[in-house]
């Protein structure tokens, strides 16, 4: 991966985390995963190197933006994990729309999955129908995020070669 790229997925970071923080602060629900699908598209492109990195970036990203994490790290190591599951499922070549929501799905799930378990230990009530509605708003992001992003880190890529 060039700089150029590096820097590109590192802005998108920036701007999904900034964006989940915005959004849930005003309480809209379901609100979708953004850095998830960030980092499932660099998982889903470049393998289950980058999705490890750019999952344990994004997810460093958000444990320090408020309100953050009650234990920094957590949110890296989740999303460093699903971004190593996400690269795993990279297939080389062109991709069917339908295999990229499958993937961000099944990840999103296991998110929600872990997310509830910790709460769960923590004593916080869970809301089934809450993360139900967060992995479906999640995947149908990624429907349009995953090909936008990918596509835009593509270009960025090509202007440093061309």
């Amino acid at each position: 991966m060039t700089p150029t790229g590096i820097l590109v997925r590192g802005l998108l970071l920036l701007v999904g985390a900034v964006l989940a923080v915005t959004l849930g602060a005003r309480h809209l629900a379901p609100l979708p995963d953004l850095v998830l699908v960030v980092v499932a598209s660099a998982g889903l492109r470049s393998g289950w190197q980058a999705g490890l990195v750019t999952g344990l970036v994004g997810g460093w990203v958000l444990d320090l933006l408020p309100p953050g994490s009650t234990v920094l790290g957590t949110q890296a190591l989740l999303y460093a994990v699903c971004g190593l599951l996400v690269g795993l499922a990279r297939r080389p070549g062109r991709v069917s729309v339908v295999w990229v929501v499958a993937v961000v799905g099944a990840a999103a799930v296991g998110c929600e999955v872990v997310r509830s378990l910790v709460a769960l230990a923590s004593g916080v009530p869970v809301d089934p129908w809450g993360s139900v509605g967060r992995v479906v708003a999640t995947a149908t992001i990624a429907l349009v995020v995953v090909p936008l992003v990918t596509s835009v880190e593509r270009r960025a890529e090509q202007r440093r070669f061309a």
